[in-house]
């Protein structure tokens, strides 16, 4: 999962000033840092403190938090699918995959709000955001998991809903202390085919 590219505003809404977009972006900076290290708790007085405006900056760019969470689970998304683009340009599928799933267990290692974010999205919460984003995540993971039944180094009943489920377990285990690296070799290593 790439860096955070940050958007000036979202489908369907006017150009921000650029005075308003650069306080948003610094706004939605300081909430990504935040959640990912405090999660979902974190206050939206403590992002305008760490973004440095004012809490009305925040509310007037997103009047809930909810809103500012959707915001971030797209760039989050977005963010995954892009490394799922990046992990695909590996020749050998099985590389491929390794290549994806170490990547996302350091990340979710790193980022208790994209953990966070992750457990509701493999639990189907009816907070997960239905956006382009989302399907650009499934469609870029789904292509990893399609190359590696080809290649007959993926178990065939490792379909994409039960991956997903195995790296929201990656995510709890390395958010209980687990070395990311450990856990991505165990889960790399049980979605092997079994030996003849």
């Amino acid at each position: 999962m790439a860096e955070p590219t940050l958007t000036s505003s979202t489908p369907g809404e006017r150009p921000l000033r650029a005075d308003a977009r650069r306080n948003r972006e610094r706004v939605l900076a300081a909430a990504r840092a935040a959640f990912a290290q405090e999660g979902e708790e974190v206050q939206m007085e403590a992002i305008a403190k760490r973004a440095g405006v004012g809490v009305g900056t925040v509310y007037r760019h997103f009047p809930t938090k909810r809103a500012l969470l959707d915001t971030l689970r797209r760039q989050w998304l977005a963010d995954g699918a892009a490394h799922a683009t990046l992990a695909l340009s590996h020749v050998e599928p099985a590389k491929a995959l390794t290549v994806f799933v170490r990547r996302a267990a350091d990340l979710l290692a790193r980022d208790r709000g994209i953990r966070e974010a992750f457990e509701r999205l493999d639990r189907g919460s009816g907070e997960t955001v239905w956006s382009p984003e989302f399907e650009g995540y499934r469609t870029g993971v789904a292509r990893l998991l399609d190359r590696a039944h080809e290649a007959g180094v993926l178990r065939e009943e490792i379909d994409l809903s039960r991956f997903l489920a195995l790296l929201s377990g990656v995510g709890a285990a390395v958010g209980n202390g687990l070395d990311p690296r450990l856990a991505a070799d165990v889960l790399l290593q049980g979605i092997r085919p079994p030996a003849p």
